[in-house]
């Protein structure tokens, strides 16, 4: 399936190509929990849909996601800074 993927998605660099060549199934369990934390999806519910047997299992990825909007707000200020410095 992955090579499938690789060989057919044109948009894709060849960089992201060999990234995605290299993904494993739980690259893409992660990256789903994630996205779909991030998409608002009840934290249960991404819970029941990955199979975890602890609530605390799946509240790793809502964590990988407080990080992800922490390091984008700080981005966000640091551009804010620069501007106002006229750099």
């Amino acid at each position: 399936m992955l090579t499938e993927l690789v060989e057919t998605m044109d948009d894709l660099s060849l960089d992201e190509r060999m990234r995605l060549g290299q993904a494993n199934a739980h690259a893409f369990r992660h990256t789903f929990g994630t996205q779909s934390v991030a998409d608002e999806v009840p934290v249960d519910v991404v819970q029941k849909i990955l199979g975890h047997a602890s609530l605390q299992t799946t509240t790793i990825y809502v964590q990988a996601e407080k990080q992800r909007v922490v390091e984008e707000v700080a981005r966000y200020y640091a551009g804010v800074a620069a501007h106002k410095t006229g750099q």
